[in-house]
């Protein structure tokens, strides 16, 4: 069992969270149980300070792993704008825009990544072609840096329900890339006026697969 998922372990069973990682009318309830239950479990002592004084929150899944939904409050932003987010058990994400840029205690971790152009491209709301370039570490124990073409598109518009009384209005965006040896495709729920990333799927390794993430709403 990977760390993720021995994290996870004691975390509820919500398949309908962030399955597909679609719009879910249920998103409200089923937030405040998985709430309750990552209390339950005596999380961080850190993650549970920076609950409680109101950080941003999302919760996250692994789409290739049921049952591994877990949750992560903002503790830091640097002066670059990049922000380090903690679980109650002790995994991080670095995000930046609402763009995964590294992951750590996940297995097979993301050691970092470069999606600006891809970013870019999401707020100004035009199909492109772009680039993205993501680091990870070989069986060597070496870091390699793959860069990959991708093609961003808008797919359509959709509600995007983030709390009992929000539903954000999105642009889905798909973002197909290759660099002729691996592929993956990341969406991106953007919305619409501040063109903030609420809700995302996004690629960490090949052994890994993929994060959902939906940012929670007060």
């Amino acid at each position: 069992m990977t760390p993720m998922l021995r994290a996870f372990a004691g975390l509820l069973t919500i398949s309908a969270v962030l399955a597909g990682c679609s719009s879910n009318p249920s998103q409200a309830a089923l937030t405040k149980q998985l709430l309750n239950r990552a209390a339950a479990t005596q999380p961080d002592a850190t993650f549970a300070a920076y609950r409680n004084a109101g950080a941003p929150t999302y919760v996250a899944g692994l789409q290739d792993k049921p049952g591994a939904y877990t949750l992560f409050v903002r503790q830091t932003v640097n002066a670059k704008g990049e922000e380090t987010w903690i679980s109650p058990d002790h995994l991080s994400l670095g995000m930046k825009d609402g763009m995964l840029i590294a992951t750590r205690g996940l297995g097979n971790d993301q050691l970092a990544a470069d999606a600006r152009k891809t970013r870019a491209v999401l707020t100004s709301g035009h199909n492109a072609v772009t680039e993205h370039f993501v680091t990870l570490l070989t069986e060597g124990s070496t870091a390699e840096t793959l860069a990959f073409r991708c093609q961003v598109t808008r797919e359509r518009q959709e509600p995007v329900q983030l709390s009992k009384s929000y539903t954000a209005d999105t642009d889905l965006f798909s973002e197909a890339c290759t660099n002729g040896q691996t592929e993956f495709r990341n969406l991106y729920w953007v919305e619409r006026g501040s063109r903030e990333i609420v809700q995302s799927r996004q690629w960490i390794s090949e052994a890994t697969g993929e994060l959902a993430l939906r940012i929670i709403k007060s």
